[in-house]
């Protein structure tokens, strides 16, 4: 490089000179991006307010099915058990004899008093017998006069010395045997005369003979079982005073005294119910064919029988053991058992066709297997069932 151009200036541009600041770059807009998340809130809100009046609009009302009412009423407390109505006084009329039957007097529904004969056995091989049996006596008479005879006449042998002392103690001995042989013929007598009088069979009791299972003709033995097949000749049953037989389990037999009252419905007589009292309690249990547990049997009274009950009817019996009048009851499905606390769901309107749902704690009291008493809460309150835990709430009450 010259000198010349060593000191030749460096030319810059007007705009640019030292004593001019460099231009300051233009800053780009910002974008407004608020708007955006307000519509994005907006649109979100109102998204929610339209899935929430949507839920309202499809919410499925309660089903009055599961609604109750608080009522006032008087609560029962029953046990309820299904049994066989039977005449308090019945008799089985059976032979003590064996025999064929000659003559039947009485048919089923007569009516007998007691003493009434009611069948005649064929006599003639009791007749028989006891005329044998009197024929022995008078046998064993003679022979008792002979043997005293025989004893005064050795009895003098000996005092005058001709007759030897044994043949006085023969004659003594044989004497006494005769004697007791009169016993013997007359005891035999009786039973024939028994015997006898057992062929005609008479009513043990007044009553109404409700089964006959005899024929003439036919043959029977004696004892339990009086004809071939096992059965009674015949039965007899007084139907002015009937009973009903129940069968409770150890829990519900606990509760029964003798004297509580019961109230009798029957099928067979739709409409009418009949009261009785208990009057026995079975002391222990006993096994029923047919059932694994063993039952303790109960009876009870009719008191005012019309003539239409009859043994052999079934019969649904309610046992009272407690009762209260004009008390709260609700059903046992409405009470929730939490905390060993007791809770209802109450249901209250809330609205034109909208209701809610509160909790609130009862006490509950007396209660038979369907319904409580409840106290803490208005009559007339509507309550919600619970019957998912019915069973459990049932259990734990």
């Amino acid at each position: 490089m010259s000198d010349a151009d060593a000191k030749t200036p460096t030319l810059y541009p007007v705009s640019q000179t030292l004593n001019e600041p460099k231009p300051t770059p233009k800053k780009r807009p910002r974008k407004k991006r608020g708007w955006i998340w307000g519509v994005a809130i907006l649109a979100v809100l109102g998204t929610g307010g339209f899935y929430a009046q949507r839920s309202r609009a499809t919410a499925k009302p309660i089903d009055p099915s599961l609604l109750v009412t608080v009522q006032k009423k008087a609560l029962d407390v029953e046990i309820f058990e299904t049994g066989r109505i039977a005449p308090r006084e019945k008799a089985d009329i059976k032979s003590k004899v064996a025999g064929t039957v000659q003559n039947v007097f009485v048919q089923e529904g007569a009516t007998v008093k007691k003493g009434d004969v009611l069948l005649v056995l064929d006599p003639t091989d009791y007749q028989r017998d006891l005329e044998k049996a009197e024929a022995d006596i008078a046998s064993a008479n003679a022979a008792l006069d002979f043997a005293t005879l025989s004893r005064e006449r050795s009895e003098r042998g000996v005092k005058e010395g001709i007759a030897p002392q044994a043949e006085l103690l023969s004659a003594q001995h044989d004497e006494r045997s005769r004697g007791l042989a009169i016993k013997s013929a007359e005891v035999q007598k009786h039973v024939s005369q028994d015997r006898l009088h057992y062929t005609r069979i008479a009513a043990p009791i007044s009553g109404t003979v409700i089964a006959r299972n005899i024929e003439p003709g036919e043959a029977v033995i004696p004892g339990a079982q009086a004809t071939m097949d096992g059965k009674a000749l015949m039965t007899v049953a007084d139907l002015s005073s009937l009973l009903v037989k129940v069968n409770l389990n150890q829990i519900d037999v606990a509760k029964v005294a003798v004297g509580r009252t019961a109230t009798l419905t029957l099928d067979a007589l739709p409409g009418k119910s009949y009261e009785a009292k208990i009057t026995k309690v079975a002391p222990a249990s006993v096994k029923v064919a047919g059932k694994d547990q063993e039952v303790f049997p109960v009876e009870a009274l009719l008191e005012k029988p019309d003539g239409l009950v009859k043994p052999g009817m079934t019969a649904d019996v309610r046992v009272h053991l407690d009762s209260k009048p004009n008390v709260l009851v609700l059903p046992l499905e409405a009470i929730i058992k939490e905390s060993g606390k007791s809770f209802v769901t109450k249901v209250v309107d809330d609205g034109p066709n909208k209701t809610k749902q509160e909790k609130v704690e009862v006490t509950t009291g007396l209660r038979n297997d369907h319904e409580v008493e409840v106290t803490g809460i208005a009559e007339g309150t509507k309550v919600m069932l619970k019957p998912a835990s019915s069973s459990e709430n049932e259990q734990k009450m």
